[in-house]
């Protein structure tokens, strides 16, 4: 059942009172996204009655991993401690650890001293592992069997086990648990009986450590098409696994930290995010913005005199300062997805910056022909014109140049090529935009007077 205006408001009908049966009912018909989305409307006795239910039907822990971080913990300062205790309990020790991350270490611990030791290791573990790693992302919940057993014991197990877990493929372990080879569906059914797994496994494994970002398991199941990606430990013991529900989620993530990051903003920065928050983020580049400005206006103050003579280059120079900005933005985009993607793993950064100034040459030709003959049918003066076609051509090759540039210079010296190089890109091609567009006119005015 989808999530409508008429189901909602039966729901909020059903909040006033408490473990109402119906309201069970239609909470387990309804997929836990759709309740999520529910959530940042309610108020706090309304968040404390559904919880209560959805605790009731097994559904509080998959439902509260829908959210962002940042309502998820806004939900948790409405909930009561034993209520928190309660949707750890009901949740798997990796989705526990998901829900902990955004607690403190001390908070974390407080909450762990209830869990039964067992338990608690194991969830640690998880919480031990880097924030962007495959530990944090993996399922535990593998299915695996040792490579000792006869395919139709296999198959036994298989009918047994799955009802209970999702089956990608039928992983092989040795008496330690370390992982030694992968069996498909189809072989197991169609190989003899008898025949061993060790026999029709397939060795030549793609695995990831638990250790490595979660971004290597995106690439190994993007390049070899594959459902899902065993994680293995140092000793190659099998962890657990990512599936590739796991890793569109994980996609978008990148994605959209690309984007921000170009932008020079924070992830946690989002529609939902408070209006003082926001600032906080966005305040430093702001200030940043705000002295790389002062620097082009500096530029643009040596040229005072010449725009008090040609009065129209001050309503030409943003002319050439938006299509320059514009160029840089285009080769950095391209560059900077390029590295992400592993794009130059087939061409070298050498001929992908040949490839963007060449791009930047004739968009400059083209786009300051056409600026110089618009200028002259606008404004009648053949020197601006001259100045406007010139400064055009030059600006679009440095800013191709900065554009595709920059993001290779930081990748080489070990830094994000995404993190801020949008404003900072757009500025310098700004800067140099005026500086050469005013100049030209200045070496233009020499020249006839």
């Amino acid at each position: 059942m989808r999530l409508n205006p008429s189901n909602t408001l039966i729901i909020k009908r059903l909040l006033v009172g408490r473990g109402s049966k119906p309201l069970r009912s239609i909470l387990g018909k309804i997929d836990p996204s759709d309740i999520a989305s529910m959530l940042p409307s309610l108020d706090s006795v309304e968040t404390h009655v559904l919880f209560e239910a959805l605790c009731a039907i097994n559904r509080a822990p998959e439902t509260l991993l829908q959210l962002p971080e940042h309502q998820r913990m806004e939900i948790f300062n409405r909930l009561e401690e034993q209520n928190i205790l309660e949707i750890f309990r009901l949740a798997s020790d990796e989705d526990t650890a998901r829900l902990l991350s955004g607690f403190s270490s001390h908070e974390q611990m407080q909450f762990l001293r209830f869990v039964e030791e067992g338990r608690k290791a194991r969830i640690q573990r998880f919480l031990n592992y880097p924030e962007d790693s495959a530990g944090r992302f993996m399922q535990t919940g593998v299915f695996c069997l040792s490579s000792e057993l006869t395919a139709v014991k296999a198959l036994e197990e298989l009918r047994h086990r799955a009802q209970q877990e999702s089956i990608y493929y039928i992983y092989c372990v040795d008496d330690r648990g370390r992982l030694e080879g992968v069996v498909s569906l189809r072989q197991l059914v169609t190989c003899s009986p008898q025949a061993l797994l060790r026999s029709i496994m397939r060795v030549e494994l793609i695995t990831v450590d638990a250790n490595e970002e979660a971004s290597e398991a995106a690439e190994l199941v993007s390049k070899y098409a594959l459902i899902a990606i065993p994680v293995i430990d140092i000793e190659n013991r099998l962890l657990g696994v990512i599936t590739v529900d796991d890793i569109v989620d994980l996609i978008k993530d990148q994605a959209t930290a690309e984007v921000y990051a170009q932008a020079g903003l924070k992830e946690d920065d989002r529609v939902y995010t408070s209006a003082l928050r926001s600032v906080g983020f966005r305040l430093p580049w702001m200030m940043v913005n705000l002295a790389l400005a002062a620097v082009a206006s500096s530029v643009v103050s040596l040229f005072e005199d010449t725009m008090s003579v040609v009065i129209i280059l001050a309503s030409l120079k943003n002319i050439v300062a938006g299509v320059a900005g514009n160029t840089a933005i285009q080769s950095l985009t391209v560059v900077t997805r390029g590295i992400a993607v592993e794009d130059f793993k087939f061409i070298s950064h050498l001929k992908a910056l040949k490839k963007e100034l060449l791009t930047g040459v004739l968009i400059g030709i083209i786009t300051g022909i056409a600026a110089g003959l618009l200028t002259y049918f606008w404004k009648g003066n053949m020197m601006v014109s001259i100045v406007m076609t010139a400064s055009m051509f030059i600006n679009s090759i440095v800013a191709a140049t900065f554009g595709s540039g920059i993001p290779i210079l930081l990748e080489k010296l070990k830094l994000d090529p995404a993190t801020g190089s949008g404003p900072i890109v757009t500025m310098a091609t700004d800067i140099f935009s005026f500086f050469s567009f005013l100049g030209l006119a200045s070496i233009g005015l020499k020249l006839i007077g």
